[in-house]
């Protein structure tokens, strides 16, 4: 314990908030768009790369060390307040500057988190232009979205709504609250009954424990902190409604998933096993990633990396792998003119 009555584990929480609020305010100083490796050699990968913590600070890494054309476009709400809860809205918003970045197609599209399924939805939007799509690289994306009782519960609560577009934003941000609700039962339905209680007492735990630093700030500086830490707060609520209120159709694109499985603490969940979206992609590929939702970008960037860039190195997908030449062997022997010959 400390002078100010706190445990390691309240100071390591505390400056870990701090880290917090400078990589926030990192985000928040990021750019809508930006390239990377544009002189190498290949078809750019537009990455959303979902990242409303730290600006997707960690694209740079990734296109360090993968060596290969990458746009990041930065999630909504980083830069502005006109947000929707709709993953279909978003999409539709970011669908500008994908053609602004690049007019025609073909296109690679890829995403991270609630960026995969932005990519997925605006994949969806081009192939309905007449462009063509290569491939979707989505990374750890939510997944029960492609899971069948959710998408029939999707079915039945929507049947009683007007569609997307003419929803009232009010409306369609209650809709995603109760989804989520859903989605919770579907985060936990394959652990025991004394995880669930665990989960549920670190759950609480936390948000009391932030809820107490929260009223411990008093000075100018915490309070910018505060507003910070708010709108953190609120843009994940944001985005989980969001995602957890869009049904992916099914798609003939390539689709490729990297995924852990894991949530952000590391447990087994359904939420990121990304295998189920071969349900709705007929050219689907899995790729195990190790770590967990967060650690796949950091600790396990190399590994993320080295998968992406052979995804993005290889032959487009969908398409057959050209064959070889084939060699014709002569025996050894010399013609009625002397000449040897050998192979042609």
């Amino acid at each position: 314990m400390t002078d100010r009555g706190e445990s390691k584990d309240e100071i390591r929480n505390r400056r870990l908030e701090k880290l917090r609020f400078w990589r926030r305010a990192c985000a928040d100083e990021s750019d809508v768009f930006k390239s990377y490796n544009m002189e190498a050699s290949g078809n750019p990968l537009i990455l959303f790369h979902g990242d409303f913590d730290m600006g997707g600070l960690y694209v740079r890494r990734l296109a360090t060390e993968c060596n290969y054309p990458i746009v990041a476009l930065a999630p909504q709400g980083l830069h502005d307040n006109n947000l929707r809860a709709s993953v279909e809205w978003m999409a539709r918003e970011r669908l500008k500057d994908v053609l602004a970045v690049k007019p025609s197609g073909p296109y690679r599209l890829g995403g991270y988190c609630n960026g995969a399924l932005v990519a997925y939805e605006c994949a969806r939007l081009l192939k309905e232009m007449g462009h063509e799509v290569e491939i979707i690289v989505m990374i750890e994306p939510s997944s029960l979205n492609a899971k069948p009782f959710y998408r029939r519960l999707y079915s039945l609560m929507t049947s009683v709504l007007v569609p997307e577009e003419k929803r009232s934003p009010a409306v369609q941000r209650r809709f995603g609250d109760l989804m989520y609700m859903a989605w919770d039962i579907g985060r936990v339905t394959h652990l025991s009954f004394g995880e669930i209680a665990r989960l549920a007492r670190y759950i609480v735990h936390r948000r009391a424990t932030r809820r107490k630093r929260l009223v411990q700030q008093e000075t100018e500086a915490a309070a910018a902190e505060r507003r910070i830490q708010e709108k953190n707060a609120y843009l994940r609520a944001f985005y989980t409604a969001a995602i957890a209120s869009y049904l992916p159709p099914p798609v003939t694109t390539p689709v490729v998933v990297l995924s852990t499985g894991r949530d952000g603490g590391g447990r087994q969940c359904g939420l990121y096993d990304g295998t189920v979206w071969s349900r709705l992609a007929s050219n689907f590929r899995h790729i195990q990633l190790p770590g967990h939702h967060s650690t796949c970008l950091s600790l396990h960037a190399g590994e993320l990396a080295s998968n992406l860039g052979s995804i993005l190195r290889g032959p487009p997908p969908g398409r057959p792998v050209p064959a070889p030449p084939q060699l014709t062997l002569v025996s050894n022997t010399h013609t009625a003119t002397g000449e040897r010959q050998g192979v042609r």
